[in-house]
């Protein structure tokens, strides 16, 4: 997936939309936690580290250890074609391959809470190659709890995985509609997050497709909602965004809704700071409260921006 986005990202300006077809409206999706049971494949997780992605402590960032058969390590070969025990047994990591997929974890008792991934899959999988388990980073939050209480486990403490759900960012309505063939349309990205939402966006930017894509001069938009700057995660990781060409811009606020005046001016339009005129841009949405979300999604589409045109990673 990233080296064909990557091959096309040269030429995406120049070239025309291709025609989509038409996509069946999707359903009104329930939350992976009930939903999916029958079909989830639970794997024991530990906790590697448990440090702070934010200055107050209260957004953490855990690296977690999901094991994987260490009989699939043997007779692997690396090259373009893998081995035919690669191919009948896929390791926990294959499944991850786009920003914002999510994993259900479940403890003891069966409690189950849904997290999004907040590492890039070329960074996980290039961590995960030579051991006998997957590494994936997620972002929690201690003050909210959370069912399980993740923000609270020191290392060593395990609970079970699921297995690498979603298809990352993309459309509510149309499955075709997603991150991927917004690159290699050209379109400008606005990444809208708040709270641990910042998590997935990470993920979003720290993607090789999307580094090269912004550093190819393409616009990339990372608008972040923060109570206080001492409450935003990844605040050291503003600096590379911005040299790697994304324009990082903190929105300060107690209310996740002063998003919206961050966004749309008094009359309800697009700033033209946000968004230069005809450009059609797609926005990618995360964290935020449903009625902030639901109102964003009607502001943008009264500015012609649909929901094909806006992605989340949230259902």
């Amino acid at each position: 997936m990233e080296s064909r986005i990557l091959r096309r990202l040269g030429s995406s300006r120049s070239s025309p939309c291709r025609p989509r077809r038409a996509a069946p409206r999707r359903s009104s999706r329930l939350r992976a936690t009930g939903r999916e049971d029958g079909d989830l494949k639970w794997t024991t997780t530990t906790v590697v580290e448990n440090r702070s992605a934010s200055a107050d402590g209260s957004l953490r960032t855990l690296l977690l250890s999901v094991d994987d058969d260490v009989r699939q390590l043997s007779g692997r070969r690396f090259g373009s074609t893998p081995s035919l025990e690669r191919l009948e047994n896929p390791r926990w990591i294959d499944d991850f391959n786009n920003p914002g997929q999510y994993i259900v974890v479940r403890n003891e008792e069966g409690k189950k809470e849904r997290v999004c991934l907040s590492s890039t899959p070329y960074q996980a999988h290039k961590e995960s190659a030579f051991l006998s388990a997957s590494k994936v980073e997620i972002l929690v939050d201690r003050n909210v709890g959370g069912i399980l209480g993740l923000g609270d486990m020191a290392p060593g403490e395990q609970f079970e995985s699921s297995n690498v759900l979603g298809k990352g960012f993309q459309s509510l309505f149309h499955d075709e509609d997603k991150l991927g063939l917004s690159l290699e349309e050209g379109k400008d990205l606005i990444l809208v997050a708040s709270g641990t939402g910042i998590g997935p966006m990470r993920s979003v930017v720290d993607w090789a497709p999307v580094q090269a894509y912004a550093g190819n001069g393409h616009v990339v938009t990372l608008i972040y909602h923060m109570e206080t700057l001492q409450s935003a995660a990844f605040v050291d990781d503003f600096e590379s965004w911005r040299e790697a060409g994304v324009h990082v811009r903190p929105c300060l606020g107690n209310d996740a809704s002063v998003i919206e005046g961050e966004i749309f001016d008094q009359k309800g339009q697009i700033r033209t700071s946000i968004v230069k005129p005809n450009s059609e841009p797609s926005f990618l949405v995360s964290g935020f409260p449903g009625k902030v979300t639901a109102k964003l999604s009607r502001l943008l589409a009264k500015n012609d921006i649909h929901g094909n045109r806006v992605f989340y990673c949230d259902f």
